[in-house]
This record gives C-alpha cells, sequence and structure tokens, in this order.
C-alpha cells in the first residue's frame, strides 16, 4: 500500500505543481494573451515528458535488480506503450510550444526546429531538441529491431542520453524548477537515475 501511495505522490506532483503555477482556469475565464493556453498546456505537457521519460528508463535498469519488487509490475507491452505515449507526450510538448510562439509573433517560428546556440535560452530548447532527435532514433532502431539484430540495443540504449538532456532541459527552461519543491524533485529524479546505473553496472559485473 505504501508503495502505491508513493508512485501516486510522484505522477500528480507535476500536476499539482503545473496548476499552482499556471493558472489555467483564469485564462479560460478571462481570456489570456495570444498563445498563452498553448504555452501553460506545452509545459505541462513537459514536466510528464520528463517524468515518464524518468520512470521508463528507471523501470529498465532495475528490472533485473533486487529492487524490481518497488516498482509496478512492469512487462515489454508496458515498455512499449509507455514509449509510444512519451513520444506522443514530447511531439505535443513541442507542436503547443511552437504554436504559442507562432501566434504571439503572428508568424510560424519554424526556426525553433534548429539547433540555435546564440544566448542560454535558445541553447535549452536545442538541448530539448536534440533529446528528441536521439529519442526518434531510438524508437526507430527498437521498432526495426528484426533487421538491426546487431546493434538495435545499442542504439537503443541512447535512451539514457535522452532521459539526461530532457531533465537538463527541463531544469533549466522551466519556470516550476525555480520553485523550492521541484528544485529537489528535479534534483530526486536525476540522483536516482544515477544510483540506479550504478547498482545496474554492479550487477553486471558480479555475473561477469
Amino acid at each position: 500500500m505504501a508503495t502505491k501511495i508513493f508512485w501516486l505522490t510522484i505522477f500528480i506532483a507535476p500536476l499539482y505543481l503545473w496548476h499552482m503555477t499556471s493558472d489555467i482556469y483564469r485564462y479560460f475565464l478571462y481570456g489570456a494573451p495570444a498563445g498563452q493556453i498553448w504555452y501553460v498546456l506545452s509545459k505541462l505537457l513537459d514536466l510528464y515528458g520528463a517524468l515518464l521519460l524518468w520512470y521508463q528508463v528507471l523501470s529498465s535498469l532495475l528490472r533485473t535488480t533486487v529492487y524490481a519488487n518497488a516498482l509496478p509490475r512492469w512487462t515489454c507491452l508496458h515498455h512499449r506503450i509507455l514509449g509510444s505515449l512519451i513520444l506522443l507526450i514530447i511531439t505535443g510538448h513541442i507542436t503547443f510550444f511552437v504554436t504559442d510562439v507562432s501566434l504571439r509573433r503572428e508568424l510560424f517560428v519554424w526556426q525553433l526546429l534548429l539547433p540555435d546556440v546564440r544566448d542560454f535560452y535558445h541553447t535549452a530548447i536545442t538541448v530539448g531538441l536534440f533529446g528528441f532527435l536521439i529519442a526518434i532514433v531510438a524508437v526507430i532502431a527498437a521498432v526495426l529491431r528484426k533487421y538491426l539484430a546487431a546493434c538495435w540495443k545499442t542504439i537503443h540504449r541512447s535512451m539514457l542520453v535522452v532521459v539526461a538532456l530532457g531533465l537538463v532541459h527541463g531544469f533549466l527552461i522551466g519556470t516550476e524548477t525555480r520553485y523550492g519543491f521541484y528544485e529537489i524533485f528535479y534534483c530526486a529524479l536525476m540522483v536516482s537515475l544515477f544510483i540506479a546505473l550504478i547498482l545496474r553496472w554492479r550487477q553486471s559485473q558480479e555475473c561477469a
């Protein structure tokens, strides 16, 4: 029971924080600047995209360790469904964000879909963009695993890079991370992944 409450709390936390910082109801009641609703919806998808990425990688790292029992039941089907959902959420996040900026500027800002490191803001966006592109490659490798038997697992493991870039992107650019609670939450996600990597590595060494 305690484990279920723990996981429920983790998955509700982003929604609660988003609700506390977005004023979404006020926008519907009293109106909002052009693109603002798309912006706050993009933030919600960003929060859950990062969280689900973290959970997907954590589950994959720990599923063969003694800590697997601390996670909800996990199968290959769950992994594939969640992976597809994550890709859909990230695509929605990017679409909503570009829609927001385009409505504000009254033109399609396709430049946001290109790498740009001229300043902190655009660099943070580029970090997320690279993460998304790597995720697409990793997913394609998994889909074509019958034809890439020799290397698909190695390519798919690049999802570790994706979750790292996703967390860094969210931490750098997300307004929610300016709140003390969410700073702790984000850092906890990063630290837990690092610990999971160590545990998985130690197990591989013991089995070698």
